[in-house]
């Protein structure tokens, strides 16, 4: 038996048409004929082929890797390598060696909001003390001719009342600033908002000040899943199951996230520990498209 034949049948198993294969593929329906026929010359280029057929498997439940294995001598070969490299793709079962940041490091913001208590309260007291120990200022005029001369009694209280409150007005206006001085706008949680949704895709927007970006993917059954960059470069190409679930990928710096999912309701897609959730009317037998923007921030 032919590949085509034995994906037509699989089709013809779960009564879809091939206009429902092409829905949930986004493959041309002449493409997915000549599939059926056998006739690989109308495709693109041999890579095409290979990647239709895996996405025609997917679709029909059957498994790409065994279904490409079992009929690879009847395959065209790519002349160009176009192997997915997975380089920044870390299991997270595989980690127990790999490098944490040291747990000191979540207690710093902590720290340094007590030292900046500790330090206020410190220069409060500090001019309390300068206030409270200041010595009565006396006038006196030194000896004339054996002859001692003072100020008026109602002169003398008046000056050195104006000099006691410049000074308390001086000190209290330093107390104030100090905190103001030492204070640090309040850091803000990351946050992913929908900003557009339309027949099987959607569109999100992540807000962060973190270049730091790792997303994390878990599956209950099996998912074919293809992870990119905004400009098309690919850091997961593959079907998710069970064994090979949970996958982390690390997408730091990037500016734009595409994601492209089948059987979407049985997956779990977190960003930063934040979960990217599939809208609730979603088809679960259509795959579906992702695209994520990375915004900072605004101050």
């Amino acid at each position: 038996m032919e590949i085509g034949t034995r994906l037509k049948e699989a089709r013809e198993q779960k009564k879809l048409s091939l206009e429902d294969v092409q829905k949930i593929t986004k493959i041309q329906t002449r493409y997915l004929q000549a599939i059926e026929k056998g006739n690989f010359d109308i495709m693109p280029g041999n890579f095409y082929v290979r990647a239709f057929i895996k996405e025609y498997a997917t679709a029909v439940d059957l498994d790409p890797d065994q279904l490409m294995d079992e009929y690879k001598e009847e395959l065209p070969v790519s002349t160009e390598d176009k192997t997915i490299q997975f380089s920044r793709v870390q299991r997270s079962r595989k980690e127990s060696t790999s490098t944490k940041s040291p747990a000191i490091f979540s207690f710093l913001p902590t720290v340094i909001a007590i030292l900046l208590i500790v330090g206020v309260a410190f220069t409060i007291w500090y001019f309390y003390q300068q206030s409270t120990d200041q010595p009565e200022q006396q006038v006196d005029v030194e000896k004339n001719n054996g002859d001692q001369v003072t100020l008026p009694p109602d002169q003398s209280s008046e000056d050195s009342n104006e000099k006691e409150m410049g000074q308390e007005q001086a000190k209290d206006s330093q107390v104030e600033e100090s905190p103001t001085e030492n204070e640090e706008p309040p850091a803000t949680e990351p946050q992913i908002t929908v900003t557009k949704q339309d027949n099987g895709q959607t569109t999100y927007d992540f807000i962060s000040n973190s270049d730091d970006l790792r997303l994390v993917f878990q599956t209950t059954d099996k998912n074919w899943l293809e992870v990119e960059n905004g400009l098309g470069k690919s850091f997961f190409y593959e079907t998710l199951t069970k064994d090979n679930s949970p996958a982390e990928i690390d997408m730091s710096g990037e500016k734009q996230i595409y994601l492209r999912v089948g059987n979407p309701t049985t997956i779990s897609i977190r960003l930063n520990e934040i979960e990217v959730k599939f809208p609730d009317d979603i088809n679960p037998n259509e795959v579906q498209e992702v695209w994520i923007n990375i915004k900072s921030e605004t101050p």
